[in-house]
């Protein structure tokens, strides 16, 4: 767990350097018009950086007082976090392939039927009428399209 922490507070750390270097390029003042572009990111990386000061600090002091780690993630705990991720990057990788509506479909499909275990008739009408109101509601009415995929124009021809 202790060494969890250190990872992710160092990471945190380069994460708020490299945003609070690019706000002072931006421009991190007050200006005459008001705050410049990068005043609002400035002040997160900073907040970012006491922040992963503080639980640095914190694993310092419990090392030296040689308080003992616990595993951070306890025997068995991969699976329902995997159940959650493998689906959502299947998505991912199938939203450029196809576009997003039908990797919602799918997604949504896959996801009430396997994990949720719902009933094959109400599987199927959430996945397909939940994308189509996206589609109607996003692509026709306020005409923001979405990501279409390497083939989703082809297969949604209207």
């Amino acid at each position: 767990m202790k060494k969890a922490n250190l990872a992710v507070a160092l990471l945190l750390i380069g994460i708020a350097a490299l945003v609070i270097v690019d706000a002072v390029r931006l421009g991190f003042r007050w200006g005459d018009n008001g705050p410049e572009s990068g005043f609002f990111p400035f002040w997160l990386g900073v907040i970012l950086t006491i922040c992963a000061a503080i639980e640095l600090r914190s694993l310092l002091v419990s090392h030296r007082k040689h308080v003992p780690s616990r595993r951070l993630m306890p025997e068995g705990a991969w699976k329902p976090i995997a159940w959650v991720l493998l689906p959502a990057v299947g998505m991912a990788v199938t939203t450029e392939l196809v576009g997003l509506h039908v990797a919602a479909a799918l997604y949504l499909a896959f996801y009430m039927r396997a994990t949720a275990k719902v009933r094959w008739s109400t599987t199927l009408a959430i996945s397909i009428v939940v994308p189509a109101f996206l589609y109607v509601l996003l692509d026709k009415l306020f005409m923001v399209p979405m990501p279409q995929g390497l083939w989703g124009g082809k297969l949604l021809p209207f």
